[in-house]
């Protein structure tokens, strides 16, 4: 597997206002300045240069939030993933702290004939801290595809999930997933996620709860319309 970028950042809180504290990217990797958001939160727009992702590479993100830091992290385009001889591979960690809130909208992956990509990602979150993850992706024609994703609250496992496609599948497809051990949290999640499936149109959405997440399916045949869809349930609506 060859390294072709990563990015690391920690944030905190101070007076009621998210500071970026600190952010190292190295290879392809690049994240923007810290933008101002409402209540205090800051945005990151985080990027990978080129045209893609080739066969053999491996991108990283790990990330912190400090105590009552509030984080929207996206991606900026969609990634085409291109075949090879080898597998691509993405991985992020985060650690979420106590009252802590963090939204995280990868860019769509649009998988190319042959392809084959592996996704990881986890999730440690503390408290009344929360996170929001969104995963698009589009087929166009036979690929492989391994996404796998676990979160923890206060230690405990609440979340496992695990995609596979090993085939020619048509269209788009997302999964928005809410990390939160607030009862009211999830269900306010899950009562948006029902609106939005009663008005999306070309775009079929169904719905997942555990004890500490809920998850929401979505695909059509479109990734734009998967991820408009996808953004609207996870409390924003553009990137």
């Amino acid at each position: 597997m060859r390294p072709a970028g990563s990015i690391a950042l920690t944030c905190d809180a101070d007076g009621g206002r998210t500071r970026l504290r600190t952010i190292r990217c190295e290879g392809l990797s690049r994240s923007s300045r810290a933008f101002a958001a409402p209540h205090g939160a800051i945005r990151l727009m985080l990027s990978a240069l080129g045209p893609g992702v080739l066969a053999g590479d491996h991108f990283s993100v790990d990330g912190a939030l400090g105590e009552q830091a509030s984080l929207t992290a996206f991606g900026q385009m969609a990634t085409p993933v291109f075949a090879g001889a080898g597998a691509s591979q993405t991985r992020a960690a985060w650690h979420v702290a106590d009252g802590a809130t963090l939204l995280v909208a990868s860019e769509p992956l649009l998988l190319e004939p042959d392809s084959e990509h592996a996704v990881g990602a986890s999730f440690a979150v503390e408290g009344s801290g929360s996170a929001i993850v969104v995963d698009t992706f589009g087929l166009r024609g036979s690929a492989r595809l391994a996404m796998r994703t676990v979160a923890s609250l206060d230690g405990r496992l609440v979340y496992r999930d695990a995609y596979d496609i090993a085939r020619d599948l048509a269209g788009a497809f997302g999964t928005v997933t809410l990390i939160a051990a607030g009862a009211a949290v999830r269900n306010a999640f899950l009562a948006r996620a029902l609106d939005v499936a009663a008005t999306a149109n070309g775009v079929r959405i169904g719905c997942g709860e555990t004890a500490g997440a809920a998850v929401i399916r979505l695909h059509g045949a479109r990734v734009w319309d998967v991820r408009a869809a996808a953004l609207q349930i996870a409390g924003t609506t553009a990137s």
